[in-house]
């Protein structure tokens, strides 16, 4: 078997937006305006190849099997974090436009739960979005993933990671529990609910 690396996110990776969506399940709805998988789709292969929004290849490394790219991490500092919300937006609404002024008017949970969302506080690096193809599962590459952002976070002088997880992704919540995460808080929105968890770094 083929030795998986971690590299730096590519713009042109046909997978990367793929699995943005798919760490984002439902929640990716009301950030593309529609439920059709199609328009959902095209808005995050945008999101993915554009610089400059938490969605972008910019702040992703994919864990890499030969040529297959077989996961992906988001991360980034939470100040940073916090700046792009407004440059995403903007991107999205660019290219949405009414239509995702129309999708959240009629779904304002959504759209007030994806607003007001404090996923961190800024002494934290935080983990965006963390996903693996199904195909991939029992080869760890969640748990390398997750020590390649800490690793990050490290370098950048960070003493602690944080993320959330839906309180209903059970799979997820045992893995984050196994490599040192502690729930710290809990999101509790009309349209969700996250728990917010924290590991503390080795110095």
């Amino acid at each position: 078997m083929k030795e998986i690396s971690i590299v730096k996110a590519d713009a042109r990776s046909v997978i990367g937006a793929k699995l943005n969506q798919i760490a984002l399940g439902y929640m990716r709805y009301p950030l593309a305006g529609s439920k059709e998988e199609r328009i959902v789709n095209r808005t995050f292969v945008r999101l993915w190849k554009w610089s400059g929004n938490r969605f972008s290849h910019q702040y992703a490394f994919e864990a890499k099997m030969g040529e297959q790219t077989l996961g992906i991490i988001t991360c980034y500092p939470i100040p940073l974090l916090n700046r792009l919300a407004w440059p995403t937006f903007k991107i999205l609404f660019s290219y949405r436009k009414l239509a995702l002024i129309g999708y959240n008017l009629l779904n304002l949970k959504d759209l007030y739960s994806t607003l007001t969302l404090k996923e961190g506080h800024d002494d934290e690096y935080h983990i965006g979005t963390l996903a693996a193809l199904p195909e991939s599962r029992g080869l760890g590459v969640g748990s390398m993933l997750m020590k390649f952002a800490e690793e990050q976070a490290s370098l950048q002088g960070y003493h602690k990671c944080s993320l959330t997880v839906k309180k209903e992704n059970h799979r997820a919540l045992k893995l984050y529990e196994r490599l040192g995460y502690q729930i710290t808080g809990e999101i509790n929105k009309p349209a969700f609910s996250l728990f917010r968890m924290a590991k503390k770094l080795e110095k």
